[in-house]
């Protein structure tokens, strides 16, 4: 609702603020025509957050730094309020049986007039499948590529609202189609596009599904507790992004090491400084740190789930079991307890010795099988 609360030519001290504490991209969200959720597919700049060329040059000035730019968008919808959507886009929405328009409600965040269902922005669903729509997505990616970021990412890129077939006879192919058939053929042609500015252009999505990460190999969602971690166990090496939002969010970030996904640090949803959350931030830095110096064990290993070891324990606890090309095994252990200090058992079938390390004490120590691990806490148990 133009508020326009970031100017592009403020975007180089955000990149400055992320080199300095370790983060190596951001995601920048909300850069286009009318912010988040609004005026889709365009990706034209706003005039309103300033010219396309100092938003280029703030890219370009991030970048310089280290930190890599990663330009958020959607090219799945159509906002139903532009005057593009009433004059062309409408010709290749999906429809059904009757011809009616499929929809998809549009978000409301944190004015009185949204959350009311005042003047949300409700959007169309394009069809995907039609070769006419994938020409006009292709052109407004280009338009990404222009600005020299080092990749992209496509929020809700297998969403389509939920809806499976379109019945508009007018798309190019024998009605009805699969939208989800047209979702590598979009792929393709949009990485087409990118391989002529840089082969390696990142292609990053909101949970791809399998079939999608052969394109969009950096996955991005957040988790909580109950959360099922299919796509860690599909591929134990895929880069899968969690998104860390908590003042003191341990819990999440412990989550993020145990499962070996890549930390997304989001302080205010994305409206704030990285060093908005100091207790997020410095421990986030302490499982990295971790990371980088056991990866042998937790990081280039095999992740295995839960295979290979067993624990019991006297409170709530989660353990995943991690094995090096040499056939070494590492178990984290993770207390989820909110207070209380937990006392755990591990069985690892013919082990050898073990040494434990933990985000605030790395420095390796010779460990028992019987581990004591206190409340919000995790701990590297690693075979010699």
């Amino acid at each position: 609702e133009d508020d326009f609360a970031i100017p592009y030519r403020e975007i180089a001290k955000y990149g400055e603020e992320c080199a300095q504490n370790g983060v190596a991209a951001i995601q920048l969200v909300g850069w286009n025509r009318g912010g988040q959720d609004r005026g889709d597919p365009s990706q034209d700049t706003d005039p309103g957050l300033g010219t396309w060329r100092e938003l280029h040059d703030a890219i370009a000035q991030v970048q310089s730094k280290g930190v890599k730019m990663i330009l958020f968008a959607k090219l799945g919808w159509a906002d139903l309020t532009t005057e593009w959507y009433k004059k062309e886009l409408y010709k290749y929405q999906a429809t059904d049986p009757y011809g009616i328009p499929y929809q998809q409600g549009g978000y409301t965040y944190t004015t009185p007039t949204q959350l009311a269902g005042i003047n949300t922005r409700r959007r169309a669903v394009m069809d995907v499948l039609s070769p006419g729509y994938r020409d006009i997505a292709t052109h407004e990616f280009q338009k990404i590529l222009a600005l020299g970021a080092s990749g992209w990412l496509w929020d809700e890129v297998v969403h389509h609202g939920g809806v499976l077939y379109s019945f508009n006879s007018d798309h190019g192919y024998t009605a009805p189609g699969y939208i989800y058939a047209g979702d590598i053929p979009m792929a393709k042609q949009l990485r087409a596009a990118a391989d002529k500015v840089d082969p390696d252009y990142l292609f990053s999505g909101e949970a791809p599904e399998d079939y999608l990460q052969q394109f969009y190999p950096l996955s991005y969602f957040r988790v909580g507790a109950d959360t099922r971690h299919v796509s860690r166990y599909i591929d134990p090496q895929a880069p899968l992004m969690v998104a860390a939002t908590g003042i003191d969010d341990r819990e999440k970030l412990n989550l993020i090491l145990l499962y070996r996904y890549i930390i997304s640090y989001e302080p205010y949803n994305f409206k704030g400084h990285v060093t908005d959350f100091p207790l997020t931030l410095a421990y986030g830095k302490k499982i990295d740190e971790l990371r980088r110096r056991y990866r042998a064990w937790i990081w280039d290993a095999e992740f295995r789930d839960t295979l290979g070891a067993s624990v019991t324990a006297d409170g709530s606890h989660r353990y995943s079991v991690f094995q090096t090309d040499s056939g070494k095994r590492a178990v984290i252990l993770v207390n989820m307890e909110p207070s209380k200090v937990i006392s755990a058992t591990m069985n690892v079938p013919n082990p050898g010795g073990f040494v434990a390390a933990t985000p605030e004490e790395p420095d390796p120590r010779p460990v028992s099988d019987s581990i004591q691990i206190p409340a919000r806490s995790a701990i590297v148990v690693m075979e010699q």
